[in-house]
């Protein structure tokens, strides 16, 4: 089964509506997506703003109706230690199929955006790394969400740390695994500076043999995006052992062959 979860429109920062992605994703014979804008405690740029949310959830439940394929309805969460409640009482409202959490922010920097990319100059980057999967591991901790995005989106920009942070990798793998979360393997990583899928292979090793389940995601922001380099992700994830993907409904799971 090919199903991409990780998709943007112009809900947050996306080029393009809904209806083009279902017919890019059907022209290209994605058998699910689901929708992921980005929400996050106030409004920015590049996410969704709080009023637009029953919007949001009204156009999804009606393109739900589409004979073309199945389609979901999710949320990309930014994380924001100590600042979750309000925010997920208002997503509580809705029926979503699941969520995506995600960390951006170290402190005040969004360590992924081209516009601060200066900041990693002035950093120690094997530190940046702990800070940043030590925020993956907090995020675990909540049990808010149910797939962990891009889980080393730190390494977008190709900054890498200079000694081995393995012993980091693996807390954070053992903690998500505790969590009951899924991780996503996420394609939008070819297309950045880093040319590598999210997350590497060392770490999806990692993961497997944790006995952490994957689903995928394309990272779309764009329609010509959806399911890009899907080929490339099924064989990375057959050579490290994986025969199954995690599909979503209501916030439960269910496991289908890849």
């Amino acid at each position: 089964m090919r199903l991409d979860y990780h998709m943007h429109t112009k809900y947050s920062d996306g080029k393009s509506d809904l209806h083009e992605y279902v017919h890019e994703a059907a022209k290209k014979k994605i058998d699910e997506i689901g929708f992921s804008d980005h929400i996050y405690i106030k409004k920015e740029t590049w996410s969704m703003d709080f009023s637009d949310l029953p919007r949001y959830v009204s156009n999804i439940t009606q393109l739900k109706t589409s004979d073309q394929l199945s389609i979901k309805m999710g949320l990309e969460v930014d994380f924001v230690p100590d600042r979750m409640d309000e925010l997920m009482n208002m997503i509580g409202q809705y029926d979503f199929d699941y969520l995506l959490g995600s960390v951006h922010y170290i402190g005040s920097w969004l360590i992924d955006s081209e516009r601060e990319i200066e900041e990693w100059k002035s950093r120690n980057v094997a530190q940046v790394y702990e800070q940043y999967f030590d925020l993956v591991q907090s995020m675990a901790r909540t049990r808010l969400f149910d797939i962990v995005g891009h889980m080393d989106l730190v390494k977008k920009f190709h900054f890498r740390p200079n000694r081995d942070l393995n012993d980091v990798l693996l807390e954070a793998v053992q903690t998500i695994s505790k969590s009951g979360m899924c991780v996503e393997v996420n394609t939008g990583g070819l297309r950045k500076p880093c040319h590598e899928v999210y997350p590497s292979e060392k770490l999806l090793e990692m993961c497997f043999d944790n006995g952490l389940p994957i689903t995928m995601g394309s990272d779309a922001h764009s329609p010509e995006d959806v399911g890009a380099d899907f080929n490339k992700a099924i064989e990375l994830l057959r050579r490290v052992g994986y025969d199954k993907i995690t599909r979503f409904a209501g916030r439960n799971r269910d496991f289908v062959e890849l």
